[in-house]
């Protein structure tokens, strides 16, 4: 599994709401200019293909699709992609199951779960411009992982040289501890990096692993996939729906290269990304996302409490919040950031809640209009996050 496919590229590709209709009603005017956009990145040969959803409440206004899963097929309407970091929000879910059992808190220290996590050192720049490592202040937690406050901002030679140790070859819990060994680049709790990949995840999900006793794929399959009916959601796909996985190009010199052939995934390991690992279909999409609109309950079967979505919804970040991100109400929750517009805080709702995955992937619920919207095509990262951004700027 190559780490340049796996790259989770962090972009903030959050467009602010236009004005919209006046009811949020969807026109076949603005489905036309949304289909429109796809066709002709496909004709301009940015992506070979693409699907895209609309959902209100539990129903589906609009699923849509263009390009071909392969030369001669057209792209299918339930084509099961990769979501990349777009999975954090699977596993920000899955450690509140657990939050909510007692099973982890919040301010556990990390090093309760994996103990090399005590010896923690941050490299900091002396005066004389000379880098040393100094203890952690105080212990990482729980929520630091799950704020990308832990200081994780791992980057160079060193943190690849781990990654390409144990992605697909180990487990995400051998992977944190070896992590550890590497330097913090900023105190735990003290500011907000995502970093290139949010490894902050991929130590949540091995905390997530050691608490439960399972892999976060049975974890997620039995109190995630199963409960909910997500039937083509998984780390790895099975044979039997390989030929829903399209083709993957990579950008190269400006022009699309093959990256990997129709149904071909990566090789089934032990290694199951938090940061990203999840591949999902629109309609499970459709399903998961109610989770968020519908207070962690769908058609009966309750996930999540109420409050712990909301807290989920809501910025944990505060004055931790980048400078960049105020002037937009944009900040970070659990697993996905958070966007509050002045109508939103009006109207007592949570904010948009949503995040993109390696430049191919976007996923957001937003409460106040009732909306699930969804969009991914096949592209190793760095994808084309400004297409990302104009088909949010569409939608509304």
């Amino acid at each position: 599994m190559p780490r340049r496919i796996l790259l989770l590229f962090f972009v903030v590709a959050v467009a602010l709401p236009g004005s919209g209709h006046a009811d949020g009603s969807f026109t076949p005017g603005g489905i036309k200019a949304i289909e429109g956009m796809m066709e002709q990145a496909v004709a301009d040969q940015r992506i070979t293909a693409a699907v895209a959803m609309l959902a209100r409440d539990s129903e589906i206004m609009w699923l849509g699709t263009a390009g071909e899963m392969t030369p001669g097929t057209p792209m299918r309407g339930d084509a099961i992609l990769p979501l990349a970091s777009v999975g954090k929000m699977f596993t920000a879910t899955a450690a509140m199951i657990l939050y909510e059992r007692g099973e982890i808190a919040l301010d556990d220290p990390v090093s309760q779960y994996i103990p090399e996590f005590a010896d923690a050192r941050v490299q900091i720049t002396d005066e004389a411009g000379q880098a040393r490592l100094v203890p952690a202040e105080q212990p990482i937690t729980v929520f630091h992982l799950l704020t990308h406050t832990a200081g994780l901002i791992v980057d160079g030679n060193e943190f690849w040289a781990t990654w390409d140790a144990h992605v697909g070859k180990t487990t995400t819990t051998h992977f944190a501890r070896d992590l550890v060994a590497l330097p913090l680049q900023s105190q735990p709790g003290e500011r907000f990096d995502y970093g290139q990949t949010g490894a902050s995840y991929e130590v949540l999900a091995a905390v997530i692993e050691i608490s439960s006793g399972q892999t976060l794929e049975q974890f997620m399959m039995e109190n995630i996939f199963v409960p909910l009916g997500l039937d083509d959601s998984y780390f790895y796909l099975p044979p039997e729906k390989s030929e829903r996985l399209p083709e993957v190009y990579r950008v190269v010199d400006g022009e699309l290269q093959l990256d990997r052939a129709l149904g071909e995934d990566f090789s089934r390991s032990t290694f199951f990304h938090g940061g990203g690992g999840v591949r999902s279909a629109p309609r499970d999409i459709l399903t998961f996302g109610r989770l968020f609109l519908e207070g962690g309950s769908v058609d009966g079967t309750r996930i999540l409490k109420e409050e712990t979505v909301t807290m989920m919804m809501s910025d944990q970040l505060g004055d931790k919040t980048p400078e960049r991100w105020k002037p937009r109400g944009l900040s970070w929750g659990f697993g996905a950031a958070v966007e509050n517009s002045p109508e939103d805080i009006e109207a007592g709702l949570p904010g948009k809640y949503g995040w993109v995955g390696g430049g191919f992937a976007k996923l957001w619920i937003d409460p106040r209009h009732r909306l699930i919207a969804y969009i991914n095509f096949p592209l190793a990262p760095p994808g084309d996050n400004a297409l990302l951004v104009e088909f949010e700027e569409r939608v509304y």
